[in-house]
């Protein structure tokens, strides 16, 4: 695991060698460059395979380079059927590149981010589930690309895009290929970038979860397959030379992995709390997991001044804005884990849209059912002239209108609550826009099914964008690397080739409940889920944060002025409240950065 980097082009060494240095943190272990006149390649390791092996990147072979960040799980099978020897991930990853070209991605099961140059053309290429940032820029006569925004913009300014806000207001997050800068790219997930001699870039997917036949039509036979490709999962990212654990809430899924990885060896868990806010508080269940299963548990509070400190902290590392305020109390607990020596932890992250495991799963799938209504033209009428602020309206009335209901559940304004709100002109379906490609290709795939479409598109946004960003800069932030047994390319494959009915039926996870019965005791299997909160918008109200809104408010006009005061007036009431956080973020990240 490491940071990559490099330019293309004729370029500044010491400018070149300053950006690469921006990204030290995501691997501190040795930091190595390539370079001549016309290209620089730079690698920051974090050593966790084959650590004491001498570096091998960036690899340079006669008219090949080549960099990767990633971990290969499955490098000792490729080695075999490559007839090398597979000590290091990095040397197999290359081999297959030379063995079966471009298609080598397809054979890959980990996390990665890897650039190739051969014969002046410069290829991208990106895990399954986007795990693994990688981003671009072309300019002038240069191709740059880097591990995080941080260091194309130590080579050149932000060109703040202003259309983008919507799209942040909609998911969250910038949604691949876009970012806050209108000239630089996000490779998207599964996806293969390809720069030429003459900069003509072409995208090619190589990965669908789509393209799974179904072939699993009962529930034992789901149930049976899935348990081994999640112990196989597991397994797989057990490192094997470095402290590792994983993270505890006392939910199911983390519960699950976490008991998956002791029933192989000591394991370290990890959990944090809130004092005084109980109802948010669930480190009495992660304790009692962890009983259970034997771990070595390390539980943490959180509170309002280590809220306000690692904010601050992670204000000065996102390259961009961010809406997930999950990062807060994640990159405090990283803090202290890293302070226990840890370089790996496994996460459950990614069984929720796998298995349908939210309510609102089911709330869509009811709504649905209004599309078959003969006579709705009185009721479309009707919820046009009586708007409502509250997502249900929005539901209802994409419904009634035939348009696309699942728009992900990272989902946070609707497109009217932002024409209200911003002071542009936002058209009535403009985050259907945003998120067309994936709706094209789930078309495309014959598929018809609302599950396949939930858990497809929620694996692109929900995780891809925002779960899975959050888990990459948090965790690297402390040089720390997060692995997810849940998104796992084989068990995501098995998960998708079972039945949609199937999966309708047992939602909210009846499978892993099945499957966890082996492993957890029946109060954590059944108990009733809690939504991940805790009182950060009272703290930043508290400590007068939420001033910077009205602040760049003055000196950008982003907003409706009224709108802006009701919504504030709203999360006073305790309404609103990642929304609220959404355009905190939001203003504080312009004001670093355009002043």
């Amino acid at each position: 695991m490491c940071a990559i980097f490099g330019i293309v082009g004729k370029y500044d060494p010491i400018e070149a060698q300053k950006a690469f240095e921006t990204l030290t943190h995501r691997g501190v272990d040795e930091s190595h460059a390539i370079k001549n006149e016309q290209y620089f390649l730079g690698v920051h390791r974090l050593a966790i395979t084959a650590v004491h092996t001498p570096h091998i990147q960036p690899i340079r072979e006669e008219d090949l380079l080549f960099v990767m960040n990633g971990e290969i799980y499955n490098h000792r099978v490729l080695a075999q059927e490559l007839g090398i020897e597979g000590h290091s991930d990095t040397q197999v990853a290359f081999a297959a590149y030379r063995q079966w070209g471009d298609r080598f991605a397809e054979k890959l099961r980990g996390i990665f981010a890897i650039t190739i140059i051969e014969e002046n053309t410069v290829k991208l290429f990106r895990d399954p589930f986007g795990k693994k940032p990688l981003y671009y820029t072309i300019r002038d006569e240069q191709i740059i690309f880097a591990s995080e925004l941080k260091a194309i913009h130590a080579l050149k300014p932000l060109e703040f895009d202003r259309e983008i806000i919507p799209c942040y207001l909609s998911y969250q997050a910038a949604v691949a290929p876009s970012t806050f800068d209108k000239n630089v790219f996000q490779v998207a997930a599964g996806c293969q970038m390809t720069i030429t001699k003459t900069r003509e870039v072409s995208t090619h997917r190589y990965f669908s979860v789509l393209d799974t036949p179904v072939t699993l039509h009962t529930d034992r036979e789901a149930i049976d397959q899935i348990h081994q490709k999640l112990i196989e999962s597991v397994t797989l990212r057990l490192p094997g030379e470095v402290k590792y654990g994983a993270l505890l809430s006392g939910g199911l899924d983390s519960s699950l992995i976490a008991a998956l990885a002791a029933s192989q060896g000591p394991l370290h868990t990890f959990s944090i709390g809130y004092e005084g806010y109980e109802q948010h508080d669930e480190r009495p269940y992660a304790a009692e997991v962890a009983e259970h299963i034997g771990s070595k548990h390390h539980a943490y509070s959180f509170t309002q001044k280590d809220f306000l400190e690692s904010l601050e902290q992670i204000l000065t590392i996102l390259d961009e804005p961010f809406a997930d305020p999950a990062m807060v109390p994640l990159f405090y607990l990283m803090q202290q884990i890293r302070r226990e020596g840890i370089k790996v932890v496994l996460t459950g992250d990614g069984s929720d849209e796998l298995f349908l495991g939210y309510r609102t799963y089911k709330e869509y799938l009811d709504i649905e059912q209004l599309s078959g209504l003969k006579y709705k033209n009185w009721l479309k009428a009707y919820l046009k002239s009586h708007f409502s602020m509250h997502k249900e309206w929005e539901w209802y009335k994409r419904v009634l209108e035939g348009k696309t209901l699942f728009r992900s559940s990272a989902e946070l304004f609707t497109d009217l609550q932002q024409n209200r709100l911003l002071k542009m002109n936002i058209k009535d379906n403009r985050s259907l826009d945003i998120i067309a490609s994936y709706r094209q290709e789930f078309e495309e795939s014959r598929r018809s099914a609302p599950v396949d479409w939930y858990s497809f598109l929620d694996l692109k946004i929900q995780l891809g964008e925002v779960f899975l960003r959050k888990l990459d800069r948090i965790s690297m932030a402390h040089s720390i690397e997060a692995r997810t047994p849940f998104l796992d390319r084989e068990l995501v494959k098995t998960v998708f080739s079972s039945a949609p009915e199937l999966r309708a039926e047992q939602l909210p996870k009846g499978w892993i409940k099945e499957i966890a019965a082996a492993y957890l005791p029946e109060t954590i299997i059944h108990r009733k889920k809690k939504g991940f909160n805790y009182p950060y918008l009272e703290w930043l109200q508290e400590s007068n944060q939420l001033e910077v809104i009205p602040r760049v408010q003055k000196k950008y006009k982003l907003f409706n002025d009224e709108q802006l005061q009701w919504l504030l007036s709203e999360g006073e009431q305790g309404r609103f409240q990642h929304q609220i956080f959404s355009l905190y973020i939001l203003c504080r990240w312009m004001e670093r950065q355009l002043g």
